[in-house]
């Protein structure tokens, strides 16, 4: 019988192992975890599971309201097994306690995001999971990064640091209302975008930029920075909807990827939805590589 427990903040690191295998794209940090765990409790009623073995923890649940949208009852969820563990009932069981948790809080439409491959998302569909939005995860080597592009007229950039949030979340929080996905970001507040984002340890804010146009913010990408293994994640660019069709992202990319570079990183991941043509663009000529990809599933509850 599979015993599911509570999670901790202990967790976090044997979590990154385990994310390690079964998504090396993905970068975060103990600290980024525990920022992303404490705030999903305190703000959107979350909750966070763990099932152990005899080598320690072997899989993981999270679920809690999407707080960030406008649509009633709509909720995430993350369920993660060892991949030497599977087929024992314990992803089963995770999703289980997930699922019980959402509907302990008025959750009506949960919305994870699977692994793209057959296991997985026969795993997904047997419990009822509809297969939604593709995204394709992509590997860039630093050493090979492009020269970096000419500012035109009027164009400047800045780090996050030097532009200060007010700018970055003007340009986010419009970028965000267009992003493809199963529940639109329509409903974000500076406050919950100030502790969830700006202060999110996994934010290098020396290497998040800023493009502004005649002084005014237009375009921004954000970097989740591990200095440790010299790897970050492109976790976000978005242009403002009055600035868009004139390059802004690629310039943000590019400064933004060769200042990580000058600052010893060696490598850059980034997901992308396919149907965001632009962005997967802008992602071949920087010179990404796919390297996997994953599946958006949503269940009504």
């Amino acid at each position: 019988m599979t015993t599911v427990r509570s999670a901790t903040y202990d967790d976090a690191g044997p979590l990154l192992a385990i994310r390690a295998q079964v998504f090396p794209w993905q970068v975060n940090t103990v600290a980024g975890l525990r920022h992303g765990w404490e705030l999903a409790m305190r703000n959107a009623k979350g909750a966070q599971f763990a099932v152990d073995d005899e080598q320690g923890m072997v899989g993981f649940a999270r679920a809690g309201l999407n707080i960030w949208t406008s649509e009633e009852g709509a909720a995430n969820a993350t369920v993660i097994v060892r991949p030497d563990a599977r087929g024992r009932g314990i992803g089963t069981a995770l999703l289980a306690a997930a699922e019980d948790h959402l509907r302990s809080i008025g959750a009506r439409k949960v919305v994870f995001n699977a692994l793209d491959e057959p296991d997985t998302l026969r795993f997904a569909e047997k419990h009822g999971f509809t297969l939604t939005h593709e995204v394709r995860y992509q590997r860039l080597l630093l050493a090979d990064l492009p020269a970096p592009l000419p500012l035109p007229a009027g164009v400047t950039t800045q780090t996050a640091a030097e532009a200060g949030p007010e700018a970055l979340f003007a340009v986010d929080v419009e970028s965000m209302a267009d992003e493809p996905g199963d529940t639109p970001f329509d409903n974000v507040e500076y406050d919950q975008w100030l502790e969830d984002v700006w202060s999110d340890p996994n934010i290098d804010r020396d290497l998040c930029t800023v493009v502004l146009v005649d002084g005014e913010p237009a375009t921004m990408t954000y970097l989740y920075a591990d200095r440790d293994t010299g790897r970050f994640m492109s976790t976000g660019t978005g242009t403002r909807r009055a600035f868009r069709g004139r390059g802004l992202a690629k310039i943000a990319k590019s400064v933004a990827f060769h200042a990580a570079r000058d600052a010893g990183f060696t490598a850059g991941y980034t997901g992308n939805d396919e149907v965001n043509l632009p962005m997967l663009a802008i992602n071949k000529w920087l010179g990404y590589q796919v390297v996997g990809g994953e599946r958006s599933c949503v269940k009504a509850l």
